[in-house]
This record gives C-alpha cells, sequence and structure tokens, in this order.
C-alpha cells in the first residue's frame, strides 16, 4: 500500500492495513511494502532505513519502505518474487505504483502468488466523482484485458461488494469487514452542562468528508456550540471556502482548528468533546467514527457509512445529507443533554466498540479471504 504506519495523513486506510497485519501476524509470515514518506509530505519519515527490510518496527511483521527518488520500478517485480508470496494483498485501486504495477505484473506471469485486490473505498460514487476523467479509463482498461478475471477482490462491506459487481461483473469477491482498533481505553467522563456542546470533526479537509456541509447547519444553531476540526487540509480552495464560512457563523458558535492529529492523539482529543460529527457523501468504513466509539464517545454521521448509530441505542445518529433539519435537529438534542443523558450515550457508544471488537468472526473472515 501506498502509506503504512508511522504515516497518519492519509487517514483510514492506513489504520485499515495496520489493524489487519497485526491481527494476522500470529499465524500468517507477513511482508509490507510501502512508501517511506507520509501522505502529502516530502520528507521521508525520521529513523527509517528505506529500500530494506525493517524487522525491529513492528514486531512479527516486516516492513520495507521504498524512497521513491532512488527505487527503480523494475526492482518492484524482483523485491516481490524475493518473497515469494502465497497472497498479494492490494489496497486501493488507482495507485500507479502500489496497485495497477503489481497488477500489471502478474498479468504478464512476472510475478507469483494470488491476487487480493481491495478498492477500499475507490469504486464509491463521491471517490470517483474526483478525477474520474483519469480513472473510468482505467476501470474500462481492466475490463478490456479481462484483468479482474485473474484476481480476488476483497469487499470489506456489501455496499462494496455491489459497486465491485457493477463495475466488475464476474469477478470473484470475498467480503471481510474492515479489522478495527482493538485497543480500547477506560471510559473517561467529560463535564456536559445543558445548552452547551463540543463537538469535533476529524478527517481530511476534502469536499467528499462535507466540513462545509457542517458549518452550514451550525450557521443555523443559536445554542452555544464549540467545534474542534482536525485533519491535514488537502483542498486548500475548499478549505478558504469553509474558512469564510467560519468567518459567518454566529457569535454562540467558536471552531478551532488544530491540524492533524497523530494516531496516538486521537483518543485523547476526542474523549474532550461530546459528540463526534462527521457528513461524509461516502466512507467505505470510517476508523475516525469507530474511534470515536471506542472513547465513549456519540456520533453524528450521514447514513453513508457502514455504522448505524440511533437515538434508539443511545449511540448517536445517521442521517440522510439531503435533510440537513435533522443534523440541526440532532445538534439541538445533543446541545439540551444532561449530564445523566450524556452520559448515558457515552456508555452505550463504549459498549458497542466493546462488543464489536470482540467478535472472533471478523478474524475468521481473514482466515477464509487467505486460504
Amino acid at each position: 500500500m501506498d502509506w503504512f504506519s508511522p504515516g497518519y495523513k492519509a487517514g483510514g486506510p492506513i489504520q485499515s492495513c495496520v489493524n489487519l497485519a497485526n491481527a494476522l501476524k500470529n499465524e500468517y509470515e507477513i511482508f509490507v511494502v510501502t512508501s517511506d514518506t507520509d501522505h502529502g509530505e516530502t520528507k521521508p519519515y525520521p529513523g527509517i532505513k528505506p529500500n530494506s527490510w525493517q524487522a525491529d518496527l513492528f514486531p512479527g511483521i516486516k516492513v520495507f519502505y521504498i524512497n521513491s527518488p532512488t527505487f527503480k520500478r523494475s526492482g518492484l517485480k524482483n523485491l516481490i518474487n524475493s518473497i515469494q508470496p502465497d497472497f498479494i494483498h492490494l489496497n486501493h485501486l488507482f495507485s500507479p505504483f502500489y496497485v495497477i504495477l503489481p497488477l500489471w505484473l502478474k498479468w504478464r506471469n512476472k510475478i507469483n502468488g494470488q491476487i487480493i485486490l481491495c478498492p477500499r473505498g475507490a469504486l464509491h460514487k463521491s471517490a470517483l466523482s474526483e478525477k474520474s476523467y483519469k480513472k473510468l479509463p482505467f476501470i474500462f482498461f481492466m475490463r478490456m484485458v479481462k484483468m479482474n478475471l485473474f484476481i480476488r477482490f476483497h469487499a470489506t462491506n456489501e455496499k462494496e461488494e455491489k459497486e465491485i459487481m457493477h463495475y466488475f461483473p464476474g469477478s470473484a469477491i470475498f467480503v471481510a469487514n474492515n479489522l478495527p482498533e482493538a485497543n480500547q481505553p477506560e471510559l473517561k467522563k467529560t463535564t456536559k452542562i445543558k445548552d452547551t456542546l463540543t463537538c469535533i470533526f476529524i478527517s481530511r479537509i476534502v469536499p467528499i468528508k462535507n466540513l462545509l456541509f457542517l458549518l452550514e447547519i451550525l450557521n443555523k444553531i443559536n445554542s452555544e456550540v464549540f467545534l474542534t476540526i482536525a485533519g491535514p487540509i488537502e483542498d486548500e480552495n475548499y478549505w478558504k471556502i469553509c474558512q469564510k464560512k467560519i468567518g459567518e457563523l454566529p457569535t454562540c458558535i467558536s471552531v478551532k482548528y488544530i491540524g492533524s492529529l497523530k494516531k496516538e492523539e486521537i483518543k485523547n482529543t476526542l474523549v474532550e468533546h461530546h459528540l463526534f460529527i462527521l457528513p461524509t457523501t461516502g466512507e467505505n468504513f470510517g476508523h475516525s467514527i469507530f474511534e470515536s466509539f471506542l472513547s465513549g464517545r456519540p456520533v453524528l454521521i450521514s447514513d453513508q457509512t457502514p455504522w448505524k448509530p440511533s437515538p434508539e441505542t443511545k449511540t448517536g445518529w445517521a442521517l440522510p445529507l439531503d435533510k440537513p433539519e435533522l443534523f440541526q435537529q440532532a445538534i439541538e438534542t445533543a446541545v439540551k443533554w444532561s449530564q445523566d443523558e450524556f452520559d448515558e450515550y457515552s456508555i452505550n457508544s463504549w459498549n458497542f466498540a466493546h462488543r464489536f471488537i470482540n467478535d472472533r468472526d471478523l478474524i475468521n473472515q481473514y482466515k477464509i479471504l487467505f486460504s
């Protein structure tokens, strides 16, 4: 994959791959091939030797950090063949070096091992709408040369399975849900005063994450709401639009941008807030959403994710984006929570995550996938 730990700026896909490697390392020999530079950065990770296998960074996992300027593209074939893998798990779909090149090598019988391709949301409508002039021709090419017929697709949910079937009919598809972060902290309490609310948005600053939608909702709120925004700014023009909207918000709404959060900083930041909000236009998994549950914080999200929190389960809301008034009502409800009401949502969210991470069927799905 393009990015692996200690990278964090590419968001959920990194965490998905780290969780996968950690979950299977005791039963499989795991090799990771990735870049030595985080998403959007130009300087490599400090203290990591590039273009060689690192076995001491993650117990039970060997990682090869490629330095692109000094590593020849032709070297990937030799690197893969030196491992002689039984399975080659490719992540995303449109990465030229880490997905398209291995697919091409496999199609030409230059490498061995069963290819398992996980799109990780790349076929979502919202994802394909960005740079579709590049993505759609590649999908057409894959179908034209029947490249999809000699690989196995890994869908992380039923929605993604349908998307794969739509674009690549006749493909072999196996569904195995994303493996979550399994390190759950103790539930921490946060003071909740009626008629005030602290919210947090953790995601990349890009249109598909829909921060502007949230700001437009907050513009209609008349109660005291504090919003923290965390995440890398990937679309400067979009962020400028968001900043303009922030400047137009009523005085009762306070907004603070704190930049990107490292993995180890997310939980500590989440527990300082009452509600996690992400009105995304599409998520394959939504690790930041699950991190909120894991930390015992309810969520307000769109219905375009696999998660289905509800007021009935007292874990939050999953609402349609074409009904912004429902988002407004949810925020106004959370503003009015008493301490006891917030604590109930907090405990239920923590318990939901606890049950999820202890579901052994998730591991068994991957044992079937890699067999």
